[in-house]
């Protein structure tokens, strides 16, 4: 998993937990918004759906909304008579033992598998805390009739619909502030950038090569640089003339080099 998406995560869950939402009561879908009278008091309340965080791409707003919408159905979708208390289609299907309890992690598994397609994958922290509220809440659900409220009370379909929705919300925010790369691919990897020039690639040598040029490589480009013609060059005014190696060691002075060269035969 990506880097990047692994810390846009921890920096959601911290959010999440600062923002004080009550992940297994609060609506994910819908929210309450007040309705003021001519005189600016607020009269009502009327429920409308959440908006999506903007900066988002279209499959990242289309799986998260689908996740918000399932949830609530599953976990809120109904009011209980004479009980404040709401309910959905995981409470009605717990109620069928054994089979139930399994249809209901079921369906947990499969919205973790939805929100899990979004543009470069859950993190991994927030995969593993999904599973584990859907493990949480089949544990609960095998508890004869308590069980079956348990899992009314626990909601971990809206649990994960709040992690999903606390990330996604980091993500847009980051993009916005260009805090976080935008070109990652539906795997969570960074899309490879343009390569350096060759001059600008640092040449080695080889494991037995001590520091110097790297060897002609014609397959990868490399090429050694070609050797600067020999020039005669003339010493400068005052400089002191240049010896051989064999000169500086006295075995052939300038004087007898001279000398051997005018006793030559022509």
């Amino acid at each position: 998993m990506n880097a990047v998406v692994n810390l846009i995560g921890k920096k959601a869950l911290g959010d999440l937990k600062k923002k004080n939402i009550k992940t297994n009561s609060d609506n994910p879908y819908l929210e309450k918004v007040p309705i003021q009278n001519r005189h600016g008091k607020v009269t009502k309340y009327k429920m409308r759906e959440r908006p999506i965080p903007e900066g988002l791409s279209d499959n990242d707003r289309k799986i998260l909304r689908h996740v918000r919408k399932r949830a609530y159905s599953w976990d809120m979708g109904f009011r209980l008579c004479c009980f404040r208390l709401r309910i959905g289609w995981s409470f009605i299907i717990g109620l069928i033992p054994v089979l139930g309890d399994v249809a209901d992690a079921l369906m947990c598994w499969n919205l973790i598998r939805t929100a899990d397609k979004i543009d470069g994958g859950l993190p991994t922290d927030l995969r593993w805390r999904m599973m584990l509220n859907m493990f949480i809440d089949f544990g609960i659900g095998f508890i004869p009739i308590i069980g079956d409220f348990g899992d009314a009370l626990y909601r971990s379909n809206t649990r994960n619909a709040w992690l999903l929705d606390a990330y996604l919300t980091k993500k847009a925010e980051m993009q916005r502030e260009g805090q976080v790369i935008t070109d990652l691919d539906h795997q969570g990897n960074l899309e490879p950038g343009p390569h350096p020039p060759q001059s600008q690639r640092k040449q080695r040598g080889g494991w037995f090569s001590r520091g110097g040029s790297r060897q002609p490589d014609v397959e990868e480009g490399v090429f050694a640089p070609a050797p600067a013609p020999a020039h005669a060059s003339t010493p400068a005014s005052g400089a002191p003339p240049a010896y051989s190696r064999r000169q500086e060691r006295g075995v052939i002075s300038p004087a007898n080099q001279i000398n051997s060269k005018q006793s030559r035969p022509r």
